[in-house]
């Protein structure tokens, strides 16, 4: 049932976009603003575990739920847990918006390719190639764990539950980074949201290395060195480029080497190139899914 529901809800993301949901979550942001603005909740968000317990009435409507509609039978349950894995993924398809930055880019649009980076980048993006392109090869390496593997992982683990929990995390550290709020409440969410990354993007590394060049990916890892700064916990981002992109054979520290020149025919297709191999580690682990599945009903 669990490698139906991911295989189905990858199927409707990528093949029957018309029937991808709307993931705003514009109502999760009302949330986490009156929970912020009220002394109690305020209170609890300068707490290490407070961003849990903020979570934890949502979580436990959501499992309640699961529990219920398992009872009701498994088409139910398949039905319920389908569309909260559907609704966690996100919340922007990555295949759409890096094949719109290809198109704007290659058709000269360069003020929209630049504003199209600049959303796909998790920093400030160069607004000349090849740099720009590298930039959001980057991104996409790293956005494939927010996206698509971290609430799959979650799911595969504890169900519904666990890919809804997995996608309030990432939205409720979000919201604070872009709040005005005490330094404490940005920080225990930005750990929270660390924590629930840890192994979705070691599993996804893993995939790059499956998928790509796994010497190169081994060699990243074995030297990744990580320093944490004042700011956000930046720990599995900075893993997932150092092997995303050493799986593509383009090592942070060749971007050196090309100039900004302005011309995309000097850089190699390291864009379609990463999206490639985001699909190809996806395939890989969707696999090794369907064959836990098949073991599991044959025990």
């Amino acid at each position: 049932m669990t490698f139906l529901s991911v295989l189905f809800a990858l199927f409707i993301e990528r093949v029957l976009e018309q029937y991808r949901p709307e993931r705003r979550h514009a109502w999760f942001g009302g949330y986490c603003r009156r929970m912020s603005n009220l002394l109690p909740g305020r209170w609890l968000m300068q707490r290490p575990w407070g961003p849990v317990i903020v979570l934890l009435p949502l979580l436990i409507a959501i499992g309640w739920l699961q529990a219920l509609f398992n009872d009701l039978g498994s088409l139910f349950a398949f039905g319920f847990s389908t569309g909260v894995l559907l609704y966690a993924l996100g919340p922007r398809d990555l295949g759409d918006d890096a094949e719109a930055f290809v198109q704007a880019r290659d058709r000269g649009q360069d003020q929209r390719a630049t504003d199209l980076a600049q959303a796909l980048c998790l920093g400030e993006a160069a607004d000349v190639e090849p740099r720009r392109s590298l930039g959001v090869a980057r991104a996409i390496v790293i956005l494939a764990n927010r996206r698509l593997i971290g609430p799959i992982f979650w799911f595969v683990l504890f169900g519904a539950v666990g890919a809804a929990a997995y996608r309030a995390v990432q939205l409720l550290a979000e919201h604070m980074q872009g709040e005005d709020c005490p330094a404490p409440m940005k920080r225990y969410s930005d750990e929270v949201r660390h924590i629930a990354d840890w192994a979705p993007a070691r599993i996804t590394a893993v995939g790059y290395a499956i998928a790509g060049n796994f010497d190169a990916v081994a060699h990243a890892w074995r030297n990744f060195d990580y320093v944490p700064g004042d700011g956000p916990l930046t720990e599995a981002e900075h893993l997932l480029a150092h092997t995303g992109l050493a799986a593509l054979d383009t090592l942070p520290d060749e971007v050196e080497e090309f100039g900004a020149t302005g011309d995309a025919t000097l850089l190699p297709p390291v864009v379609e190139d990463a999206m490639a191999l985001v699909w190809r580690s996806l395939a890989a682990w969707v696999t090794a899914i369907a064959a836990g599945s098949l073991v599991a009903a044959l025990a």
